[in-house]
Order: structure tokens, then sequence, then C-alpha cells
């Protein structure tokens, strides 16, 4: 017998009447638990929540005050992530097991990372048996079809009233270990998910911001950057990984220091772009077309 849900999953924020047309998702920064996944995990709550975009919901939290929509989940990406293709499941994590055929067994599959996530970091497994087979069902019925419904309505809701709009998918990353630091990766899909013109504007104000700023290394997009982005359909989408180190403790997993100005350098963003959707998209978008 499936437990029903106790919290509602998605969170949708809007502004009493829409301004600009801006989506920012947050798609990994729930942090609420189900007893029963819990209790089926041998991972504790700690390692599960190592996982989490953790608060960059809360980064953005001036998006409705400024006129676009925030869009987060209460579920953790460990039980549920709306960030992979509901396709995309492992059939060996399930008893009995899931029909191969109309699966997706892509790399993020096979290294444990499906739309139900069968590792956490690390390559850790995250259960001590096999799930039953409907808690497919539950998760995505409960997480995802409701993720993505409210998502393709707030984006085909304002490409109707704007002629376009811009999808800000927000998430944070671990520290890069390479010689050069990074504070953000900015993902376009190597340009395919959205107006170039966005990505320079974007890459601009934040290394004015002091940033260092990288372009598609080592995250190019995921598969809402994919699904969505079709900028000849007027849809723009730009995924942002923000370093937790500049705003996270990673031993208490609580704000540091550096929260609030990351949080007020994220409210300048979403100014500029205001100003930029408002004011400068169009004639990018012409420009970039002759």
């Amino acid at each position: 017998m499936t437990t029903p849900t106790p919290y509602p999953a998605v969170i949708i924020q809007k502004p009493q009447k829409t301004a600009i047309p801006l989506v920012v998702s947050s798609p990994h920064s729930g942090q609420k638990y189900f007893q029963d996944f819990l209790q089926s995990s041998r991972l504790s709550l700690w390692e599960l929540q190592q996982t989490e975009d953790r608060f960059v919901d809360q980064l953005f939290g001036c998006v409705p005050v400024t006129g676009g929509a925030l869009l987060s989940t209460e579920f953790p990406r460990i039980w549920c992530d709306v960030n992979r293709d509901c396709r995309e499941l492992d059939s060996g994590m399930f008893k009995p097991p899931l029909p191969p055929s109309g699966l997706l067994q892509t790399s993020k599959v096979r290294a444990g990372f499906g739309v139900i996530p069968r590792c956490a970091t690390q390559g850790r497994p995250i259960y001590t048996h096999c799930l039953p087979l409907d808690e497919v069902q539950r998760r995505l019925v409960t997480s995802w079809v409701p993720y993505h419904e409210a998502l393709h309505n707030l984006l085909r809701e304002m490409k109707e009233q704007f002629g376009s709009v811009i999808l800000l998918e927000a998430h944070s990353m671990p520290r890069l270990h390479q010689a050069k630091s990074c504070d953000m990766v900015l993902g376009d899909l190597h340009g395919k998910s959205c107006s170039p013109a966005l990505t320079d504007f974007v890459e601009q104000y934040l290394s004015g911001q002091g940033y260092a700023v990288r372009r598609n290394v080592p995250y190019a997009g995921g598969y809402i950057t994919r699904h969505y982005g079709r900028p000849s359909d007027g849809i723009h989408v730009l995924q942002l990984e923000i370093c937790r180190s500049r705003y996270l403790n990673p031993a208490t997993l609580q704000p540091s220091r550096g929260f609030e100005q990351v949080k007020a350098d994220m409210e300048g963003l979403v100014r500029e772009l205001a100003d930029f959707v408002c004011h400068s998209f169009e004639a990018a978008e012409v420009e970039a077309a002759e």
C-alpha cells in the first residue's frame, strides 16, 4: 500500500501580474523526506542531503517580486529527479524488474542517477533492497508529472503574452577540482538552447560581480535545458550552476557568511535580466536573425 503525499510537491510562486517573461526553475532544492524513504535507505539523512541544491530557491526568492515566476520542489532530487527524462529508469532497481522496452538506458542511468536515483554522490547505493514496482508510478505521478506540467504551462503562458520567454535553470555544484577556479558554470548546450546574446549578457554580469565563470564545462545542460530550449520558437533556456562553497557551510549545510552576498548578486541578475528582456532581447534577436 502506497503512502499518500503529505505535502504539496511543487511550489509555484507567481506575481499578481506577470511583468517580465522570466521563469526561474530550481528543481533540486527540495528538503522534505518521506519517512518510508528514509527507512529504506542505507544512507544517513546527512548523506542524502549532500545531493540537494540546498537553498538555491532562496537565492532567487526575489523573482516573483520582480514580475517573473519561480518554480521549485519540496521533495528532494534523491527521491525523484525531475531534471531527467521520465523514461530514464533502471529496470534492475525494482522487483519485479521493469520491462526494458520504452526505457532510456542513458549514461546517467548506468551511473545510478536516473529519474529515480539508485545512487547518491560518488556512486554510493541508496537502498538496502529493490523497490516495489508501484514506486515508479508513485514518484512520477506525485512529483515528475506536476513539475513538468507546471513548467510547461508557465512557459506557454509567458510566450503567449510576450512572444518569447527565458527559463533560467538554477542549480548548485561542488567545487571543481581543476587548476583554474570556477564559481559559476553557464550551460546553453554549446549555443543550442538559447540566444548567444543571453549567455553573453549573463556571463558579463556575473564576471562583473567578481565571479569566475565558465561555459558548458563540465555542465552543458540537463534534461530540462535540452527538452525546453527552443530559441527558434522563442523559448530560451540557460542553465546556471553556482558553486556551493560560495554560500553554503559544508559541515552544517546551513547558509555561510557568503550567502547574503550571493543572494544579493542573484537579485541583481534578475533585475538586469528584467531590463534585458524588456528592452534588449527583441533587438538582439532581430540582429541575430539578419
